[in-house]
């Protein structure tokens, strides 16, 4: 039917946004003659060498002997939350999810830990919903991007996969102008991406041939000139 969009272009969704996730760099440490300041220098040169987990497990050690050291605190939650963005990109969700709660007991301010915990709450969901988008349940799917999205609103691959759910229920209905507005909405997060350029240009195009349609059928039943008045 040449309304409906092209099935074959469901491998459009997206996975989880891995690009906003936020890393950052350790503090320095200031030198001085004791044990915890030995055990935060080993563990910046293991994270400088790319070894993380070498890294966490120094400062973990640095803590026990100095709990209340803010410095020890920012660099250890520092290295967790890059170690969490580590693991949401392998899509370990719950160790990312682990390393950012931690990240966040020790600095409950640190927004970019908060930010990348509501990103990977947020990932399963939009996975749950990538299944039930390709076995057709595009309600269902439609409902877990939205429980992804009040989780964390600014995760593009959940509005774009939305965008795509919302396309399908819109087009299954006849109604050719949302799906038209869902998909550029999709573009504006994603304006290089061809698929949905091509599903756009079919939706516009069966907006276009039901608009015609409509007026062929207005004009072959002319609404009739009331009687005139005596």
């Amino acid at each position: 039917m040449r309304g409906a969009l092209p099935s074959s272009l469901i491998a459009i969704l997206f996975t989880a946004g891995v690009s906003c996730l936020l890393t950052s760099l350790p503090a320095q440490v200031v030198r001085a003659d004791d044990k915890a300041t030995s055990l935060e220098l080993q563990g910046l040169d293991l994270y400088q060498k790319g070894d993380v987990q070498g890294a966490i497990a120094k400062f973990r050690e640095a803590l026990a002997l100095k709990p209340k050291d803010r410095g020890i605190h920012d660099n250890l939650a520092e290295f967790l939350n890059n170690d969490g963005v580590t693991k949401y990109k392998n899509k370990d969700y719950a160790g990312a999810i682990a390393d950012f709660q931690e990240a966040l007991t020790l600095v409950p301010s640190f927004k970019k830990a908060q930010d990348n915990l509501a990103m990977a709450n947020a990932a399963p969901l939009n996975v749950e919903g990538k299944a039930l988008y390709k076995a057709g349940k595009f309600d269902e799917a439609a409902a877990k991007f939205r429980q992804a999205l009040a989780i964390a609103p600014n995760d593009q691959s959940s509005r774009v996969n939305l965008d795509l759910a919302e396309t399908e229920i819109l087009t299954k209905n006849g109604d050719f102008a949302g799906a038209v507005a869902k998909l550029q909405d999709a573009l504006t997060v994603t304006p290089d991406n061809q698929m949905i350029q091509t599903r756009l240009a079919t939706a516009q195009a069966a907006l276009a041939e039901a608009q015609a349609k409509e007026q062929k059928a207005k004009n072959s039943n002319p609404v009739p000139n009331p009687p005139a008045s005596n």
